[in-house]
């Protein structure tokens, strides 16, 4: 996901020396730099001489206190902090962060990847308006967003809009196998775009 969003802000006008990456695989990081973004190991070396205005937490559940942890004494005070980890309330996302922190959470799904996503979004009280619209403007680069009132909300958004797709995905490739056991060419059976099947009589 945190590849979409880099592809989407750039695709979308953002410049890349605007963000920075930090990614500890080597090949996360190559990637980075083939689309002309820093990428670092550390975030000490990513944000050296540089001023985040938000931080986008790309990473897995049970990578995100970690993540945050490394983060927290190297960002500003001023940076609003944004997650994409499924699960990781507001609550728990600001147990890690000195009081007042502005923190959103977010919840992409997997159409984000080539920019026909779906993200809802919630936010502590302490976010700014145009902290939302900075939100909104990131991830609106891969897809529609949507503000929840009520956190509550997002497990409803997790199961629908976060893992739906991922079912729609799987019965595409279970009418793909059918139709290759069915007997039709694997060219045919994975063709999405034909309107009409050609026979003859």
């Amino acid at each position: 996901m945190g590849q979409a969003l880099v592809r989407g802000w750039l695709d979308g006008g953002r410049a890349a020396t605007s963000i920075r990456v930090v990614e500890p695989t080597a090949a996360g990081r190559a990637v980075a730099r083939n689309l002309g973004v820093a990428a670092s190991e550390t975030v000490v070396t990513a944000l050296a001489g540089f001023r985040a205005d938000v931080v986008v937490l790309a990473v897995k559940p049970n990578q995100i206190a970690s993540a945050i942890g490394q983060c927290r004494d190297e960002v500003g005070a001023g940076a609003v902090w944004l997650s994409i980890a499924a699960g990781k309330t507001l609550v728990a996302l600001g147990s890690g962060l000195p009081p007042g922190t502005a923190v959103v959470r977010a919840m992409p799904n997997t159409p984000a990847a080539i920019g026909k996503g779906m993200t809802a979004l919630v936010a502590r009280s302490a976010v700014a308006q145009d902290q939302r619209g900075l939100c909104s403007d990131l991830m609106s680069a891969v897809g529609a967003v949507a503000w929840l009132d009520d956190e509550r909300h997002m497990d409803a958004v997790t199961a629908v809009s976060g893992s739906g797709p991922a079912y729609v995905f799987l019965l595409i490739e279970c009418l793909e196998r059918a139709a290759l056991d069915a007997g039709l060419a694997p060219a045919l059976a994975r063709d999405r775009k034909s309107t009409r099947l050609n026979s003859s009589h």
